[in-house]
Protein backbone atom coordinates (compact mmCIF):
# COMPACT_ATOMS: atom_id res chain seq x y z
CA UNK A 1 0.00 0.00 0.00
CA UNK A 2 2.79 2.33 1.18
CA UNK A 3 4.94 1.53 -2.38
CA UNK A 4 1.64 2.51 -4.40
CA UNK A 5 1.25 5.48 -2.46
CA UNK A 6 4.23 6.82 -3.44
CA UNK A 7 4.06 5.74 -6.96
CA UNK A 8 0.58 7.53 -7.29
CA UNK A 9 2.47 10.65 -5.51
CA UNK A 10 5.34 10.65 -8.58
CA UNK A 11 2.78 10.18 -11.19
CA UNK A 12 0.63 13.08 -9.44
CA UNK A 13 3.98 15.58 -8.99
CA UNK A 14 4.92 14.67 -12.70
CA UNK A 15 1.42 15.48 -13.95
CA UNK A 16 2.13 18.81 -12.21
CA UNK A 17 5.42 19.12 -13.92
CA UNK A 18 4.16 18.51 -17.09
CA UNK A 19 0.87 20.78 -16.46
CA UNK A 20 4.14 23.64 -15.66
CA UNK A 21 5.94 22.67 -18.10
CA UNK A 22 3.04 23.47 -20.77
CA UNK A 23 1.91 26.54 -19.34
CA UNK A 24 4.96 28.31 -18.93
CA UNK A 25 5.54 26.64 -22.69
CA UNK A 26 2.32 28.09 -23.59
CA UNK A 27 3.13 32.59 -22.68
CA UNK A 28 4.29 34.39 -25.35
CA UNK A 29 7.01 37.33 -24.96
CA UNK A 30 6.90 40.15 -27.01
CA UNK A 31 10.27 42.03 -26.60
CA UNK A 32 10.41 46.19 -27.59
CA UNK A 33 12.89 48.20 -27.44
CA UNK A 34 12.47 52.51 -27.56
CA UNK A 35 14.75 54.90 -27.72
CA UNK A 36 14.70 59.04 -27.06
CA UNK A 37 14.75 62.00 -29.59
CA UNK A 38 16.04 61.14 -32.59
CA UNK A 39 16.72 63.79 -35.18
CA UNK A 40 18.42 62.40 -38.65
CA UNK A 41 19.64 66.24 -40.51
CA UNK A 42 20.69 69.48 -39.55
CA UNK A 43 19.89 72.69 -40.26
CA UNK A 44 19.64 74.54 -43.64
CA UNK A 45 22.61 76.94 -41.66
CA UNK A 46 25.04 74.46 -40.71
CA UNK A 47 23.91 71.76 -43.06
CA UNK A 48 27.78 72.54 -44.60
CA UNK A 49 29.49 72.71 -41.15
CA UNK A 50 32.84 70.11 -40.45
CA UNK A 51 30.51 68.61 -37.64
CA UNK A 52 26.63 69.00 -38.71
CA UNK A 53 24.96 65.68 -39.12
CA UNK A 54 25.45 65.80 -42.77
CA UNK A 55 28.74 65.63 -42.79
CA UNK A 56 29.27 63.24 -40.39
CA UNK A 57 26.86 61.12 -42.28
CA UNK A 58 28.91 61.55 -45.38
CA UNK A 59 32.40 61.10 -43.52
CA UNK A 60 31.09 57.83 -41.28
CA UNK A 61 28.53 56.48 -43.26
CA UNK A 62 25.24 55.05 -42.09
CA UNK A 63 25.88 52.73 -39.96
CA UNK A 64 27.89 54.82 -38.13
CA UNK A 65 24.69 56.48 -35.96
CA UNK A 66 23.20 53.67 -34.27
CA UNK A 67 26.28 51.38 -34.16
CA UNK A 68 26.33 51.00 -30.42
CA UNK A 69 23.12 49.48 -29.87
CA UNK A 70 22.46 47.61 -33.29
CA UNK A 71 23.42 44.36 -31.72
CA UNK A 72 20.66 45.33 -29.34
CA UNK A 73 17.82 46.20 -32.01
CA UNK A 74 18.58 43.63 -34.23
CA UNK A 75 17.66 40.66 -31.15
CA UNK A 76 14.55 42.71 -30.16
CA UNK A 77 11.19 42.13 -31.51
CA UNK A 78 10.43 45.70 -32.38
CA UNK A 79 12.37 48.84 -31.87
CA UNK A 80 10.56 52.26 -31.92
CA UNK A 81 12.05 55.75 -32.21
CA UNK A 82 10.91 59.18 -31.52
CA UNK A 83 11.75 60.67 -35.04
CA UNK A 84 11.74 64.53 -34.52
CA UNK A 85 12.41 66.04 -37.58
CA UNK A 86 11.54 65.54 -42.08
CA UNK A 87 13.08 62.75 -44.40
CA UNK A 88 12.91 65.16 -47.62
CA UNK A 89 14.69 66.95 -50.76
CA UNK A 90 13.21 69.90 -50.94
CA UNK A 91 13.64 72.77 -48.34
CA UNK A 92 10.51 74.33 -49.68
CA UNK A 93 8.17 75.21 -47.17
CA UNK A 94 10.67 76.08 -43.79
CA UNK A 95 7.72 76.57 -41.20
CA UNK A 96 10.11 77.75 -37.69
CA UNK A 97 13.22 79.08 -36.70
CA UNK A 98 14.63 75.77 -35.49
CA UNK A 99 14.06 73.29 -37.88
CA UNK A 100 15.67 69.98 -39.07
CA UNK A 101 15.77 68.04 -42.47
CA UNK A 102 17.57 65.30 -43.69
CA UNK A 103 17.66 64.02 -47.42
CA UNK A 104 15.31 60.95 -47.60
CA UNK A 105 18.12 58.81 -48.44
CA UNK A 106 19.11 59.25 -44.76
CA UNK A 107 15.74 56.37 -43.74
CA UNK A 108 18.63 53.91 -44.68
CA UNK A 109 20.46 54.80 -41.45
CA UNK A 110 17.17 53.32 -40.07
CA UNK A 111 16.15 50.45 -42.30
CA UNK A 112 20.34 49.49 -41.64
CA UNK A 113 19.92 49.33 -38.21
CA UNK A 114 17.01 46.98 -37.24
CA UNK A 115 14.70 50.16 -36.33
CA UNK A 116 11.07 49.02 -37.36
CA UNK A 117 9.08 51.86 -36.12
CA UNK A 118 8.64 55.71 -36.25
CA UNK A 119 6.85 57.64 -33.72
CA UNK A 120 6.07 60.88 -36.03
CA UNK A 121 3.71 62.82 -33.29
CA UNK A 122 5.76 65.87 -32.15
CA UNK A 123 6.74 68.94 -32.90
CA UNK A 124 9.24 68.62 -35.73
CA UNK A 125 7.41 66.43 -38.47
CA UNK A 126 5.43 69.56 -38.98
CA UNK A 127 9.19 71.45 -39.72
CA UNK A 128 8.73 71.70 -43.75
CA UNK A 129 5.16 72.26 -43.97
CA UNK A 130 3.08 69.65 -45.25
CA UNK A 131 5.33 68.57 -47.92
CA UNK A 132 7.72 67.65 -45.47
CA UNK A 133 5.59 65.47 -43.47
CA UNK A 134 4.28 63.79 -46.37
CA UNK A 135 7.72 62.84 -48.00
CA UNK A 136 8.66 61.70 -44.58
CA UNK A 137 5.44 59.69 -44.29
CA UNK A 138 6.62 58.40 -48.04
CA UNK A 139 9.90 57.87 -47.59
CA UNK A 140 9.53 55.59 -44.65
CA UNK A 141 6.36 53.22 -45.98
CA UNK A 142 8.40 53.04 -49.06
CA UNK A 143 11.47 51.92 -47.21
CA UNK A 144 9.00 49.14 -44.97
CA UNK A 145 9.26 51.42 -41.60
CA UNK A 146 5.61 52.06 -40.15
CA UNK A 147 4.76 55.53 -38.48
CA UNK A 148 2.01 56.60 -35.98
CA UNK A 149 1.04 59.94 -35.30
CA UNK A 150 -2.56 60.80 -33.90
CA UNK A 151 -5.40 58.34 -34.52
CA UNK A 152 -3.05 56.80 -37.01
CA UNK A 153 -1.99 53.99 -34.85
CA UNK A 154 0.00 50.99 -35.87
CA UNK A 155 -0.41 47.47 -34.60
CA UNK A 156 2.06 44.78 -34.72
CA UNK A 157 1.34 41.48 -34.55
CA UNK A 158 3.47 38.29 -34.17
CA UNK A 159 2.18 34.30 -33.00
CA UNK A 160 -1.40 35.55 -32.88
CA UNK A 161 -0.61 38.90 -30.62
CA UNK A 162 -1.76 42.40 -31.85
CA UNK A 163 0.00 45.24 -29.61
CA UNK A 164 -1.56 48.92 -31.08
CA UNK A 165 0.98 51.80 -30.68
CA UNK A 166 -0.29 55.60 -30.10
CA UNK A 167 1.85 58.29 -31.05
CA UNK A 168 0.33 61.01 -29.25
CA UNK A 169 1.10 65.23 -29.28
CA UNK A 170 0.79 67.60 -26.61
CA UNK A 171 -2.11 68.85 -27.68
CA UNK A 172 -3.23 65.31 -26.88
CA UNK A 173 -4.12 66.60 -23.17
CA UNK A 174 -6.67 68.94 -24.21
CA UNK A 175 -8.93 66.34 -26.75
CA UNK A 176 -8.28 63.12 -24.23
CA UNK A 177 -12.23 62.59 -24.53
CA UNK A 178 -11.52 61.45 -28.12
CA UNK A 179 -8.32 59.42 -27.50
CA UNK A 180 -9.89 57.15 -24.65
CA UNK A 181 -12.78 56.29 -27.37
CA UNK A 182 -9.64 55.38 -29.45
CA UNK A 183 -8.30 53.28 -26.33
CA UNK A 184 -11.76 51.77 -25.61
CA UNK A 185 -12.00 51.11 -29.63
CA UNK A 186 -9.02 49.11 -29.58
CA UNK A 187 -9.43 47.12 -27.08
CA UNK A 188 -12.87 46.18 -28.31
CA UNK A 189 -12.83 46.67 -31.93
CA UNK A 190 -9.38 45.79 -33.53
CA UNK A 191 -9.43 43.26 -30.41
CA UNK A 192 -5.85 44.29 -29.95
CA UNK A 193 -4.04 42.09 -27.03
CA UNK A 194 -2.28 45.56 -25.25
CA UNK A 195 -1.63 49.10 -26.32
CA UNK A 196 1.45 51.45 -26.24
CA UNK A 197 1.22 55.06 -26.04
CA UNK A 198 4.22 57.16 -26.35
CA UNK A 199 3.21 60.62 -25.90
CA UNK A 200 5.64 64.08 -26.59
CA UNK A 201 5.11 66.24 -23.49
CA UNK A 202 6.50 67.57 -21.02
CA UNK A 203 8.84 71.08 -20.31
CA UNK A 204 12.12 71.08 -22.15
CA UNK A 205 15.17 70.52 -20.03
CA UNK A 206 13.38 70.18 -16.81
CA UNK A 207 14.64 67.19 -14.65
CA UNK A 208 11.11 66.62 -13.59
CA UNK A 209 7.64 65.71 -14.91
CA UNK A 210 4.32 67.92 -14.34
CA UNK A 211 1.94 66.36 -11.97
CA UNK A 212 -0.54 68.14 -14.13
CA UNK A 213 -1.34 67.39 -16.82
CA UNK A 214 1.41 64.83 -17.08
CA UNK A 215 1.22 62.51 -14.43
CA UNK A 216 -2.75 62.67 -14.25
CA UNK A 217 -3.03 62.35 -17.72
CA UNK A 218 -0.60 59.17 -18.21
CA UNK A 219 -2.05 57.21 -15.63
CA UNK A 220 -6.04 58.28 -17.00
CA UNK A 221 -4.34 56.76 -19.81
CA UNK A 222 -3.46 53.55 -18.29
CA UNK A 223 -7.23 53.61 -16.10
CA UNK A 224 -8.97 53.24 -19.72
CA UNK A 225 -6.84 51.02 -21.12
CA UNK A 226 -3.15 51.55 -22.29
CA UNK A 227 -0.67 49.18 -20.34
CA UNK A 228 2.43 51.02 -21.40
CA UNK A 229 3.35 54.76 -21.52
CA UNK A 230 6.75 56.08 -23.16
CA UNK A 231 7.09 59.66 -23.23
CA UNK A 232 9.65 62.25 -25.04
CA UNK A 233 10.01 65.95 -25.61
CA UNK A 234 11.86 67.52 -22.37
CA UNK A 235 15.37 66.47 -23.68
CA UNK A 236 16.71 65.42 -21.00
CA UNK A 237 15.91 61.71 -18.72
CA UNK A 238 12.82 62.28 -15.86
CA UNK A 239 11.72 59.62 -13.63
CA UNK A 240 9.61 56.33 -13.92
CA UNK A 241 6.29 55.89 -12.32
CA UNK A 242 4.12 52.70 -12.00
CA UNK A 243 0.49 52.91 -12.19
CA UNK A 244 -1.95 49.79 -11.90
CA UNK A 245 1.61 47.41 -12.38
CA UNK A 246 2.06 49.32 -15.71
CA UNK A 247 4.81 51.38 -16.42
CA UNK A 248 5.13 55.12 -16.99
CA UNK A 249 8.23 56.45 -17.96
CA UNK A 250 8.62 60.32 -18.21
CA UNK A 251 11.14 61.06 -20.65
CA UNK A 252 13.82 59.15 -22.25
CA UNK A 253 16.12 62.28 -23.23
CA UNK A 254 17.93 62.75 -26.04
CA UNK A 255 19.31 59.55 -28.03
CA UNK A 256 20.87 60.30 -32.01
CA UNK A 257 19.94 63.99 -32.33
CA UNK A 258 21.14 65.33 -35.21
CA UNK A 259 20.07 68.91 -34.43
CA UNK A 260 22.35 70.28 -32.06
CA UNK A 261 26.60 70.39 -33.45
CA UNK A 262 27.29 70.84 -29.81
CA UNK A 263 26.19 69.24 -26.72
CA UNK A 264 25.79 70.49 -22.81
CA UNK A 265 28.22 68.61 -20.51
CA UNK A 266 26.67 71.13 -17.26
CA UNK A 267 23.80 70.72 -15.95
CA UNK A 268 21.31 73.39 -17.43
CA UNK A 269 21.21 76.10 -15.92
CA UNK A 270 16.74 76.13 -15.18
CA UNK A 271 17.53 72.88 -13.80
CA UNK A 272 20.55 72.20 -12.33
CA UNK A 273 19.87 67.91 -11.52
CA UNK A 274 19.84 67.58 -15.72
CA UNK A 275 22.24 67.41 -18.73
CA UNK A 276 21.46 66.53 -22.04
CA UNK A 277 24.11 64.39 -22.32
CA UNK A 278 22.10 61.59 -19.97
CA UNK A 279 19.92 59.31 -21.65
CA UNK A 280 18.40 55.91 -21.54
CA UNK A 281 16.94 52.99 -23.44
CA UNK A 282 14.38 51.19 -22.04
CA UNK A 283 13.45 47.84 -23.13
CA UNK A 284 9.88 45.97 -22.17
CA UNK A 285 9.16 42.23 -22.14
CA UNK A 286 5.12 42.04 -22.50
CA UNK A 287 4.12 38.94 -21.93
CA UNK A 288 0.96 36.72 -22.72
CA UNK A 289 -0.84 33.87 -22.56
CA UNK A 290 -1.00 31.57 -25.61
CA UNK A 291 -4.97 32.65 -25.87
CA UNK A 292 -3.53 36.32 -26.02
CA UNK A 293 -4.27 37.41 -22.67
CA UNK A 294 -2.01 39.93 -21.22
CA UNK A 295 -0.17 38.68 -18.17
CA UNK A 296 2.46 41.18 -17.41
CA UNK A 297 5.56 43.52 -18.19
CA UNK A 298 9.57 43.82 -16.93
CA UNK A 299 11.90 46.68 -17.97
CA UNK A 300 14.91 47.31 -18.17
CA UNK A 301 16.90 50.51 -18.62
CA UNK A 302 20.17 51.12 -20.17
CA UNK A 303 21.85 54.11 -19.07
CA UNK A 304 23.15 55.74 -21.98
CA UNK A 305 25.25 59.13 -23.15
CA UNK A 306 24.11 60.80 -26.06
CA UNK A 307 27.63 61.84 -27.16
CA UNK A 308 31.93 60.65 -26.75
CA UNK A 309 33.03 63.21 -27.62
CA UNK A 310 31.36 66.08 -25.73
CA UNK A 311 31.23 69.13 -25.93
CA UNK A 312 30.87 68.14 -29.74
CA UNK A 313 28.36 66.06 -30.54
CA UNK A 314 29.30 62.78 -32.27
CA UNK A 315 25.71 61.64 -32.76
CA UNK A 316 27.21 57.94 -31.65
CA UNK A 317 25.09 57.60 -28.24
CA UNK A 318 26.77 54.73 -25.99
CA UNK A 319 25.92 52.50 -23.13
CA UNK A 320 27.17 53.79 -19.92
CA UNK A 321 29.47 51.73 -17.44
CA UNK A 322 28.76 51.70 -14.20
CA UNK A 323 30.43 54.51 -13.02
CA UNK A 324 29.04 56.68 -15.78
CA UNK A 325 25.27 55.37 -14.94
CA UNK A 326 25.57 56.90 -11.38
CA UNK A 327 24.71 60.68 -12.18
CA UNK A 328 21.53 59.36 -14.77
CA UNK A 329 20.48 57.24 -12.20
CA UNK A 330 20.56 59.95 -9.71
CA UNK A 331 18.83 62.50 -12.09
CA UNK A 332 15.84 59.79 -12.69
CA UNK A 333 15.72 59.34 -8.72
CA UNK A 334 14.81 62.76 -8.37
CA UNK A 335 11.66 62.39 -10.12
CA UNK A 336 10.78 58.43 -8.76
CA UNK A 337 8.70 58.24 -5.87
CA UNK A 338 10.36 54.82 -5.71
CA UNK A 339 13.82 53.38 -5.30
CA UNK A 340 15.41 52.72 -8.19
CA UNK A 341 17.30 49.37 -9.09
CA UNK A 342 20.69 49.14 -8.33
CA UNK A 343 22.93 49.47 -11.48
CA UNK A 344 24.45 45.86 -12.95
CA UNK A 345 26.62 44.79 -15.63
CA UNK A 346 26.81 42.46 -18.37
CA UNK A 347 29.60 40.84 -19.52
CA UNK A 348 30.85 43.56 -20.95
CA UNK A 349 30.83 45.59 -18.14
CA UNK A 350 28.09 47.66 -19.42
CA UNK A 351 25.10 49.37 -17.18
CA UNK A 352 21.61 48.38 -17.04
CA UNK A 353 18.91 48.67 -14.35
CA UNK A 354 16.16 45.69 -14.13
CA UNK A 355 12.81 46.87 -12.82
CA UNK A 356 10.64 43.57 -11.23
CA UNK A 357 8.18 42.13 -13.04
CA UNK A 358 4.64 43.47 -13.26
CA UNK A 359 1.80 41.04 -13.31
CA UNK A 360 -1.48 41.81 -14.65
CA UNK A 361 -4.44 42.75 -12.33
CA UNK A 362 -7.59 44.07 -12.54
CA UNK A 363 -8.17 46.70 -9.16
CA UNK A 364 -7.35 49.54 -7.65
CA UNK A 365 -4.70 51.76 -9.40
CA UNK A 366 -1.13 51.40 -7.20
Amino acid sequence: MIRNCHRLTALLLCCVLLVSAGCAAAEKTITITFTGDCTLGSEESTRKDPNSFDSIAEKEGYDYFFANFRDMFEKDDLTVINFEGVLSDSKAQETQTKRYRGPSEFVKILTGSSIELADLANNHTGDYGKQGEASTKETLEQNGIPWMKDTNYYIYEKDGIRIAFLGLHKEFKGNFEKYKQVIIALKQKEQVNAIVACWHQGSEYRGSHEVRPTESTAKAMIKYGVDLVIMHHPHVVQGVDISNNRCIFYSLGNFVFGGNDDIREEKFLIDKTVTSMYSMVVQVKMTFSNDGTYLGQQATIYPTYTSSAAPKNNYQPYRANAEEAVPIRDAMQIDTKFDLPEITTDENGLSRMELPYLPAFEGAML
